[in-house]
């Protein structure tokens, strides 16, 4: 397997991104020539049935397999080139700060630390990294001894995890082109709709079972986490019925608000963690955008809204040429594999 994690290999003006969850198989194509304006081809999404991917690894090739090709015949998607998200959980990603030289000596380094220094939880790894650009006036800031310091992304995963998903694609005569983390999928999408990131931003993107936080400053990633938060009740109606004491929990409505302020706790600690932490300019957060594909999003942004002290607002942009959408279209549904499409030209 030779797919960069965080580079891209091909170019392709009609490409797929594809994001796979726990619950969900989610696919866009969007096409790109010269400087004509982006346009969504296709888009589509199935439910995949419970126990087919558990906390992000394929379970039952098969199955999956046979939902994903459901979702590509259900719209005449045009491209086999994919770009495709790493599931989260599954994913190890941390900063290292090494000498600011080439490239080429850089990966010498990352190889010493990914063999000696980082603990994985995974003996397999197949890992890529990539030289994060300084903060504007970052050498005001720096304390001298960091001064000739660079900020390096090790991004490593399971490479037998990775090989099921691309084993899928292969049998589905699907060409995978690169394989990402969503936090860059996201930023790619927030920097292509020309939305202001200026200062310090989070973008929250929010599956049933799971939520990525990604911090960025002045566009430029900082930090993400995948945090362990249920929007999907685990609790039966039969276990309802057997077990009076059971229906405080799992009340629709309660369990849907238990599960937002969990998740806002989660926003409060990593914010709190990055201002006392990583901060340098003791600059406050500006804004939190919200995407992803529970129901009642825009409800769970507005109690995010009430009890964050920064603005919060969903993902949403305007610049897709409307060819292929309808009613079903969401931005904020689609945000990952949309981010991973708009890979297939440029950088």
């Amino acid at each position: 397997m030779n797919q960069s994690i965080l580079r891209k290999l091909t170019n392709g003006h009609q490409t797929l991104g594809i994001e796979i969850t726990d619950s969900y198989v989610k696919v866009c194509e969007i096409q790109q020539k010269g400087k004509k304006a982006v346009q969504l081809m296709n888009y589509s999404s199935r439910e995949l049935p419970v126990g087919v991917v558990d906390d992000g690894k394929v379970m039952d090739k098969e199955k999956l397999q046979a939902v994903l090709k459901i979702v590509l015949d259900s719209r005449r998607f045009g491209s086999r080139y994919v770009h495709f998200a790493i599931p989260s959980q599954r994913v190890m990603v941390r900063s290292l700060k090494l000498p600011d030289i080439v490239n080429v000596e850089i990966k010498k380094l990352v190889q010493f630390e990914v063999k000696n220094n980082l603990s994985m939880a995974f003996d397999d790894p197949y890992y890529d990294f990539i030289k994060l650009p300084k903060a504007v006036n970052a050498e005001a800031v720096l304390p001298s001894e960091e001064a000739n310091l660079c900020e390096v992304l090790v991004v490593a995963a399971s490479t037998s995890i990775l090989q099921d998903y691309v084993d899928i694609f292969e049998q589905l005569k699907l060409i995978p082109c690169s394989i990402e983390i969503k936090s860059f999928s996201l930023l790619r999408l927030v920097k292509w709709g020309h939305i202001d990131v200026e200062g310090i931003n989070i973008i929250v993107n929010v599956n049933e079972l799971n939520s990525e936080i990604t911090i960025i400053e002045d566009g430029h990633f900082k930090i993400t986490r995948n945090v362990e938060v249920s929007f999907k009740s685990l609790v039966t109606e039969h276990d309802i019925e057997q077990n009076l004491w059971l229906d405080n929990y799992s009340n629709p409505e309660q369990f849907f608000m238990n599960a937002a302020q969990d998740l806002i706790a989660e926003l409060e600690r990593l914010m709190n963690f990055y201002y006392y932490n990583i901060n340098k300019s003791e600059r406050t957060f500006s804004r939190v955008i919200v995407s992803g594909d529970i129901l009642q999003l825009d409800k769970l942004a507005s109690l995010m809204e009430d009890s964050l002290t920064p603005p919060v607002a969903l993902l949403n942009l305007d610049l897709l040429s409307k060819a292929g959408k309808d009613s079903s279209w969401s931005v904020p549904m689609y945000a990952v594999p949309l981010g991973l499409a708009l890979r297939g030209k440029g950088t």
